[in-house]
């Protein structure tokens, strides 16, 4: 059927940015002409950012691919042969059986950075085979959810620390939103407006940053040190809220002395119940169960309970936080002594305090220790909303599990599975809606391990980006245009919605390209299951929302169609930690010594070996220009950012004899970059900076990602899953000759 006249299409942004704004799609003879915002039950969510609106030159674009590839010669040499979808289809169907065969299912891995809920009929597919997916959530920005795990029992607690209505003061932790997030930032200005005190903490002078009442330079890394030293304050002036302690943390649990673990009433009596934490009841001068103490539990002290020495978690907790003196904090960090006894005061008499965590923040080796540093002094003085997170539930356990149960692995893991098969091999990889060779860290050591070890390799994408490039089968992708899902209320985004939205397709696929569960439905009828394919989009998305759960009750696709459906409220507990409380001390860590926070130098920071060869600490942050690696290629966005450039502070390059507008080398031992400076001092000294994003060719030399490593952590490890340390990099900058 001929698409004639003129229609509006609501449909959703679909490129990962966290905030899913709703698009108005103007189509014209079947062609998408331009966007705008869509409407929505409240008005304040109706918004666009330069991104979206150049979202139409994704559609067409006049590199996009337009039909399946297979390779001629070896990988990465360029040489493709056009083939037919059927061809296509065959050959990836033949290589599964055989890899399977020969490997066992779980060497077939699937990996997409996909934000829509039909994006995990990725993970579907490979469970009806037995076979690996990689996690859905985190791609290496695991550290603050494996940091609110531990605090909140949840992957996002953001809620937690910014969901107040009228804050007295907004302090925003490495993180831009006014770049990264715009309409996020709305919360924070509204919040200014009403008398907030607006205070950015960052290594660089960011828009953000430009926007507040106090810029407080640090450096990168330091952050946890900087929370741990304000708590210091608190305590030493006597301002921590002992009643939200008590009554919303583990502070009045007693823990154990010899093991480190909390104490349970088993421990103290023979027929005690396993399940209930003891206290100390101050009335009656003996331990008891958290919930039947006469009066006020401790916090502070030293007891004998049945032979076992034991301490308060609270106590325990002043204890470490004697050793973030001002002065030893201001050493680590940076920040003047006075900013922080300030700083700290401010924590405690302008309540409530939102504490807006960004994910640049957690970008280090240590950087779950930095989200739970944050929460902890947050708890502390009292500014933690006590109310579980309102996301809805939707039935994603009968979506996964129909055909079977896949094998999730973390990102970081992935290196080690294929390079050594730890801790099972991967001999077989598919990758879509993720340009893993220009997002994930140490490309060096992907080229070098990880590439010769995949037998075969399927890339859908949009365009012949650095991972296509070494592929041995290159599939047409469709854009969000051109394919119907669901996307829910983004997590960890303060100041977002809350509603579910269908991401109706606005457009006919390009010829040639096709939505990725058509691709799954036809390549499961070659692989024996295709029974499990034979839903609609709109049926698998009523299979995902229509069950009994309050948060999504009375929502069908066909309702969604017809525009935005709010979730509803639902009961939850006010935390979803073991405790049912806010848990600053983590018994899962005690092995490691990071049951409390603590800072740990950045895994190449100062002071570490590798800085006296590569002294200068290597950012790769965000920009407003792209959604990591996408609209890289699109004019329009383009022309306001042609280039990559390496900010650097005077101070750094002076001695360097760098001036603005140089060609430079960045370095270390990994890898290369070569690009041009731009010396200005919005960046702090020590620190350097490059926008990510830009693909290889876009650098003279090398990529920033030459420079990243892939280390794991393991304390992550036992809460989550590890984290990609991306500005926990030491590098040397020079100054290099014209060509």
């Amino acid at each position: 059927m001929i698409d004639t006249g003129t229609r509006q299409v609501r449909t959703v942004c679909n490129v990962g940015c966290g905030m899913s704004c709703g698009l108005l799609a103007h189509v014209r003879d079947g062609v998408l002409t331009k966007v705008e915002p869509a409407d929505f039950p409240d008005p304040k969510y109706r918004h666009l950012c330069a991104r979206a609106l150049a979202s139409v030159k994704l559609v067409y674009h006049p590199d996009r691919l337009r039909h399946p590839l297979k390779r001629v010669g070896e990988r990465g040499d360029g040489n493709w042969q056009r083939i037919s979808w059927e061809e296509a289809l065959d050959t990836i169907a033949s290589r599964l059986k055989d890899i399977k065969e020969r490997h066992g299912p779980r060497s077939l891995t699937w990996e997409t950075a996909g934000v829509g809920m039909l994006d995990v009929a990725y993970a579907r597919f490979a469970g009806c085979l037995e076979a690996t997916a990689v996690s859905l959530i985190g791609f290496g920005d695991a550290a603050g959810p494996c940091g609110d795990r531990a605090s909140f029992g949840v992957l996002w607690g953001e809620g937690y620390q910014t969901d107040f209505d009228e804050p007295g003061m907004c302090v925003l932790w490495g993180n831009n939103p006014a770049e990264t997030q715009p309409f996020g930032m709305r919360k924070v200005r509204d919040a200014r407006e009403r008398g907030a005190r607006v205070v950015a903490i960052d290594p660089r002078f960011t828009p953000t940053a430009a926007k507040a009442d106090e810029y407080i330079s640090i450096r990168p890394g330091t952050d946890t040190a900087l929370a741990l030293g304000l708590l210091n304050v608190v305590m030493d002036r006597g301002l921590v809220d002992a009643p939200f302690v008590e009554q919303h943390t583990v502070g009045p649990f007693l823990v154990n002395l010899a093991t480190g673990r909390f104490l349970k009433e088993s421990d103290a009596t023979a027929n005690g119940s396993p399940g209930k934490f003891l206290v100390w009841d101050t009335a009656t001068g003996a331990a008891c169960a958290y919930d039947s103490a006469v009066a006020r539990p401790a916090l502070s002290g030293a007891y004998e309970v049945n032979g076992i020495d034991c301490k308060p978690a609270f106590e325990m907790l002043v204890e470490s936080a004697k050793d973030y003196t001002p002065g030893k904090v201001a050493d680590i960090t940076g920040v003047p002594p006075d900013t922080i006894a300030r700083l700290a005061l401010d924590y405690a008499t302008r309540r409530p305090v939102a504490s807006f965590r960004g994910m640049g923040l957690q970008r280090t080796f240590h950087g779950d220790l930095t989200f739970r540093a944050i929460s902890t002094l947050a708890a502390a003085t009292g500014n933690i909303k006590a109310a579980g997170p309102q996301t809805p539930v939707l039935n994603t356990r009968a979506f996964l599990r129909a055909g079977g149960r896949c094998n999730f692995i973390p990102v970081l893991k992935v290196y080690d599975a294929i390079a050594r098969g730890d801790p099972y091999p991967i001999k077989a990889l598919w990758v879509a809606k993720h340009n893993m060779l220009n997002q994930l860290p140490d490309t060096r050591r992907i080229m070098r391990d990880l590439l010769p070890n995949l037998e075969f390799i399927v890339v859908a994408d949009y365009f012949m980006n650095a991972s296509a490039q070494y592929a041995d089968i290159v599939l047409p992708a469709c854009t969000f245009y051109e394919q119907n899902n669901l996307l829910v209320p983004p997590g960890g985004s303060p100041g977002v919605h809350n509603y579910l939205q269908m991401q109706n397709k606005a457009i006919a696929p390009v010829p040639e390209c096709k939505p990725e569960l058509q691709v799954l439905k036809e390549l499961a009828e070659r692989m024996g299951f295709g029974e499990y394919f034979q839903q609609s989009e709109e049926e698998f998305i009523d299979l995902l929302i229509s069950w009994d759960h309050p948060s999504v009750a009375g929502a069908t696709a066909a309702k969604l169609k017809e525009g935005p459906f709010q979730t509803q409220p639902y009961e939850t507990p006010d935390f979803m930690t073991p405790s049912g409380r806010m848990e600053f001390y983590c018994e899962k860590l005690i092995d490691l010594g990071q049951q409390l926070p603590c800072y740990i130098e950045p895994v190449e920071g100062a002071g570490r070996p590798v800085t006296r060869k590569y002294p200068l600490t290597f950012l790769n942050t965000h920009t407003r220009f792209r959604t990591h690696s996408v609209y890289t290629n699109v004019h329009w966005l383009r022309d306001l950012d042609p280039e990559p450039v390496l900010e650097i502070n005077p101070v750094d390059a002076d001695p360097r004899s760098i001036v603005d507008g140089d060609l430079v080398r960045v370095f270390n031992d990994r890898g290369v970059m070569k690009l041009r400076a731009k010396v200005h001092q919005g960046i702090r000294p020590g620190a350097v900076n490059t926008a990510q994003g830009w693909w290889p060719q876009h650098y003279i030399e090398g990529s920033h990602q030459d420079l990243t490593h892939a280390y794991v952590n393991p304390a992550q490890q036992a809460i989550y899953e590890p984290n990609a340390a991306l500005y926990d990099v030491a590098v040397e900058v020079e100054k290099v000759p014209e060509a």
